[in-house]
């Protein structure tokens, strides 16, 4: 099963994805009408942790899948399913926006490290777009020092990346 195929049968489910989209933003109205932030953890908090990575990993997934038919493959956006490939993504900023207006993510456990995955997609997404666009001539004309600090500016970011996803201080 290739994943054109994946996509192609979970496109099939369109109710369930709708209902399972706009539900998170709504689940998170509702909970965040009653929550009150403490100095400690109460269990709406951990229900937004829940509801964070309930959006955030499939709206991480659907932004690699816009990412690659833009960037790598350069298809057509107009072509695609917009309940597979943006509806995650709307979902998952409504309730980062929901959230953050009532409390800081920092609070809410589990963050740390998905804010570490979050930046390691990132990082990955535009280390391949310059290994994509870059011609491997070009590197032959930029001088060593400009390489060096490039190579060490990505290590340091992936290596905070890495540490988050840890739960290590960086």
């Amino acid at each position: 099963m290739s994943i054109n195929e994946l996509l192609s049968l979970i496109a099939e489910y369109q109710l369930v994805i709708v209902s399972y989209f706009i539900s998170l933003p709504v689940v998170s109205y509702i909970l965040l009408l009653m929550y009150k932030r403490t100095a400690q953890l109460n269990w709406v908090d951990y229900f937004l942790s829940v509801l964070v990575y309930l959006a955030s990993i499939p709206g991480i997934i659907s932004f690699s899948l816009i990412f690659y038919t833009l960037f790598i493959i350069r298809g057509n956006l107009l072509e695609v399913n917009a309940l597979v490939y943006f509806l995650p993504v709307v979902s998952m900023v409504l309730v980062f926006v929901q959230i953050a207006r009532k409390t800081d993510f920092e609070h809410l456990p589990g963050f740390g490290r998905l804010s570490g995955l979050m930046l390691m997609m990132l990082l990955t997404c535009i280390v391949v777009l310059v290994l994509q666009r870059l011609h491997f001539f070009v590197g032959f004309f930029a001088s060593i020092e400009s390489l060096i600090v490039i190579a060490v500016i990505i290590f340091t970011l992936f290596k905070i990346a890495g540490a988050k996803i840890m739960n290590k201080h960086h």
